[in-house]
């Protein structure tokens, strides 16, 4: 049941939130798990068909495999010599959790939200560096399709920028994140 979801979330940590709806184009009912991710709210459809499915199925039987293989005193290791770091672990997820905060501590992000907020190195780096950088011709035939595109990527409304990168986003190729 949702309430039982949401109960199982809950002691995860998860932060997430499930409702039990009714999807009218389908005429079934559904499991709606709605989770924030960076300001967005990111929902994701647990369907009847799903449930009876195969993915589910062999979802369910590796979390069966995988559910009580740890033994008493096992531990995760990463690196080697000096660098060797080391974690006990009772579950998976506990050596998940800790590999990826491991990963975390080993990598530097860097995000840029436009130009203007690059220095000259870096626009060099990323943008105008012959030997790098690439120019594409983009033409949109209909000005007015052109405006309400630009003005939709550029704009200060967020959500018709989100639905439009979601809803494009596996067509696109040969991008730089």
């Amino acid at each position: 049941s949702a309430g039982s979801l949401q109960q199982k979330l809950r002691e995860l940590g998860s932060g997430s939130e499930v409702a039990a709806e009714f999807d009218i184009r389908t005429d079934k009912p559904i499991l709606r798990i709605s989770r924030h991710h960076h300001g967005n709210v990111r929902s994701s459809v647990i369907t009847q068909d799903f449930v009876h499915g195969a993915d589910y199925a062999a979802l369910s039987e590796a979390a069966s495999t995988f559910r009580d293989l740890l033994g008493e005193g096992a531990r995760i290791e990463r690196g080697e010599g000096e660098r060797r770091k080391e974690e006990k672990v009772t579950d998976f997820r506990q050596a998940m959790r800790w590999l990826i905060a491991q990963a975390e501590h080993a990598t530097a992000r860097q995000r840029y939200k436009g130009l203007g907020e690059m220095n000259p190195e870096q626009l060099w780096e990323t943008t105008m560096d012959p030997a790098v950088r690439r120019l594409l011709r983009v033409q949109i035939d209909d000005a007015i399709e052109a405006d309400r595109v630009f003005t939709m990527l550029m704009g200060d409304e967020v959500e018709p920028r989100r639905l439009f990168i979601e809803g494009n986003a596996l067509r696109a190729a040969n991008i730089d994140v």
